[in-house]
């Protein structure tokens, strides 16, 4: 897989996340979105978030770290979304199937603090520290 086929592929993946983030809350969401890896002092990303993703994940055309948690992690106070995600320790490998079954490296999630601002709870959207998320494809195994 080229780099820009790559970079469609996290585009398409972006709008596949949303779209199931939807069909659990019930609603439309934005499609404006900030991207932040999870883990400690991580940057939010607002700019080319695409791209700081396929730089992160894509190695070259035979290299393509081959798991990937990514989804909506929580509404920000602007009402856009916030997009997360971790790469797993894995080594780079040729674009293949997941774990899932799913082709590519991404692995659906909906972060907690989504859900809960979803079913009206006030939650903490920091991504610091422990976050928690569901993966919906797990139900399928």
């Amino acid at each position: 897989m080229t780099r820009e086929e790559f970079t469609h592929f996290v585009a398409k993946t972006i709008e596949e996340v949303i779209c199931l983030a939807e069909k659990k809350c019930g609603q439309t969401l934005p499609r404006s979105f900030a991207f932040r890896w999870l883990g400690q002092s991580q940057p939010l990303i607002t700019k080319n978030a695409i791209e700081h993703i396929v730089q992160r994940v894509f190695v070259d055309e035979e290299h393509i770290y081959p798991c990937v948690d990514i989804g909506v992690g929580d509404l920000q106070d602007d009402g856009s979304l916030l997009i997360v995600g971790s790469v797993a320790g894995y080594a780079p490998r040729p674009f293949g199937e997941n774990w899932t079954g799913r082709k590519g490296p991404f692995i659906h999630i909906i972060g907690a603090p989504f859900l809960a601002r979803m079913a009206g709870k006030s939650t903490s959207s920091s991504t610091e520290g422990v976050f928690g998320y569901s993966i919906p494809d797990m139900e399928n195994l």
